[in-house]
């Protein structure tokens, strides 16, 4: 007869992403159980506004080059082709929710007909 094993596999710290292009992000590896909803609002805050500044430089580079300006071009700036712009805008949206939500408070549950206040 086959003994059981009731061993666990040891789990990692922080948790895998599952995007391959990702990585685990300090404001989460570094948080304690109680600081995770606040290190996950810190992570979404930096997600959006790097985002944000990459539409303004791509916005900013179509400024200037529709306005001849291109001496005065940062290096750093390039334009996004359409799909990718729209894709980041997308990112900013969702990303904006998330934090929006993680960012309420919770409220307590309705009381229920039958409760009795104390």
């Amino acid at each position: 007869m086959a003994n059981p094993n009731h061993t666990a596999a040891p789990h990692a710290a922080v948790p895998i992403p599952t995007n391959p292009l990702s990585r685990p992000y300090w404001t989460r590896a570094e948080a304690s159980p109680d600081e995770h909803d606040a290190a996950t609002l810190a992570g979404l805050a930096i997600a959006i506004h790097a985002l944000a500044r990459v539409l303004t430089n791509s916005e900013a580079f179509r400024d200037q080059h529709a306005n001849s300006q291109s001496d005065t071009l940062d290096p750093g700036c390039s334009p996004l082709d359409t799909p990718t712009t729209e894709g980041l805008f997308a990112a900013l949206y969702f990303l904006s929710e998330q934090a929006e939500q993680l960012s309420q408070p919770l409220l307590p549950p309705p009381p229920h007909s039958g409760d009795l206040p104390y």
